[in-house]
């Protein structure tokens, strides 16, 4: 082997890079080479998975929100029709009130 003087480093040459790599496992599992990756390709996908955690967020808003207005739009009809009687239902209660203050 020899030594670069220059940078202090010792240099491989082919036929020993060729060996090594010979010596090594011909496959290595996915999760192995994850320093063969790029920075850029890490980026993507995790800018990837962002944006499908954000869409999937918007959506369960959003059907939460139409869920919410559907409650206040039934709770606000309830509340209209319970102050929407009739001549001949509201007639009764109010003379009951006049006699009432009427004998006092």
């Amino acid at each position: 082997m020899e030594v670069d003087h220059k940078w202090g480093v010792a240099s491989i040459s082919a036929e020993e890079r060729r060996t090594c790599g010979e010596q090594q496992q011909p496959f290595k599992p996915l999760w192995r080479k994850w320093r063969s990756l790029s920075g850029v390709t890490i980026c993507i996908a995790l800018s990837i998975m962002c944006i499908g955690g954000c869409i999937v967020v918007f959506v369960r808003t959003s059907e939460l929100q139409s869920r919410i207005v559907s409650v206040e739009q039934q709770q606000r009809e309830a509340q209209l029709s319970a102050w929407m009687l009739s001549v001949e239902q509201v007639e009764p209660v109010i003379l009951g009130i006049l006699d009432r203050i009427l004998e006092e």
